[in-house]
C-alpha cells in the first residue's frame, strides 16, 4: 500500500511541477473581459471605426454562411458584394458609429439597423449582434 501511495505522491509531483511550468503560458492565454451579459465587452464606437472602418476590406459570414466581402470607408460610405454569388451585385451603403457599435443602411432599404460588435468568446474573431443574435462574423482576409 505504501508503494501506490508513493507512486501517486510521484504523480501528483510531477503534476504540480508541469503546470508551475506551463503558469506563464496560460496566464497570456486569458479570454478578453466580460461585460454584466458574460459576453465579452462590446467595442465603442471609436473602435469599431478605427480597427474596421478603415477602407480596408474584409470578410463577413452571416450564421447561414453567406459570405459578403465589405468595405467601409472613413467618410461614412460602404458597400458590399456576396461571396461566390454567380452575378455579384455590388450594394452600397452608409454607416456611422454609435457609443457602443454601429448603425448602417444599405440601398434598398430606408431602414438603419444598428449592432454591437465584441471579440468572440475565444478573442480569435470579431462578432457582429444585432440584439441577442449574431448577425456575421468579420475576418480580415
Amino acid at each position: 500500500m505504501s508503494v501506490s501511495l508513493s507512486r501517486a505522491g510521484v504523480a501528483g509531483a510531477v503534476i504540480a511541477a508541469a503546470l508551475a511550468t506551463a503558469a506563464p503560458a496560460l496566464a497570456q492565454l486569458k479570454p478578453p473581459p466580460t461585460d454584466h451579459s458574460g459576453l465579452p465587452e462590446k467595442f465603442t464606437g471609436e473602435a469599431i471605426r478605427t480597427t474596421w472602418f478603415d477602407g480596408q476590406p474584409f470578410v463577413a459570414v452571416g450564421p447561414d454562411g453567406t459570405q459578403y466581402r465589405m468595405v467601409f470607408t472613413g467618410d461614412g460610405k460602404a458597400a458590399r458584394v456576396q461571396i461566390g454569388a454567380k452575378k455579384p451585385k455590388p450594394v452600397a451603403g452608409f454607416w456611422r458609429v454609435i457609443a457602443e457599435g454601429y448603425c448602417s443602411r444599405w440601398a434598398g432599404s430606408n431602414r438603419e439597423k444598428c449592432f454591437n460588435v465584441r471579440k468572440s468568446p475565444d478573442g480569435t474573431e470579431t462578432v457582429v449582434r444585432f440584439g441577442q443574435q449574431i448577425a456575421a462574423t468579420w475576418k480580415r482576409p
